[in-house]
């Protein structure tokens, strides 16, 4: 009982885990890790951004009807982006540099005693490592 009971926990967590709000984002999960990684560096390269190769993309998931995804380069920059769910979807990035700088002033201006955390994907590049 204790088993079947563990099981259906096991599959409820993973069925509730964040689910894609557009369809760029339904496709890019249907992609293998080496095809994102492909259309990512496909992406930045389209984009004003020092790109490089992506090697590691990490969907953060909903909110708002927005998707939110991020990516490690090769050269280890890493990104936020952002899809919006339009027929054409629009999609913003920035470095996941400015994102923890503009996450720093923003708590400094709250008065909150938080620490920025900028982007996952590096901490979960750091953890897989050790």
């Amino acid at each position: 009982m204790i088993r079947l009971l563990s099981t259906a926990l096991l599959c409820a967590l993973t069925s509730s885990q964040a689910s894609a709000q557009n369809w760029v984002s339904e496709a890019l999960l249907g992609l293998n890790e080496d095809q994102r990684n492909e259309t990512f560096t496909n992406l930045l390269q389209d984009s004003n951004a020092k790109y490089d190769r992506v090697i590691r993309t990490l969907f953060i998931g909903s909110t708002v009807e927005l998707d939110h995804w991020e990516m490690l380069c090769r050269d280890r920059n890493s990104y936020s982006l952002t899809i919006t769910p339009e027929q054409t979807p629009g999609i913003e990035l920035v470095s996941c540099q400015e994102l923890l700088a503009t996450s720093k002033m923003l708590l400094e201006r709250a008065g909150s005693k938080s620490k920025a955390t900028g982007c996952r994907i590096k901490r979960a590049e750091r953890l897989h490592r050790r």
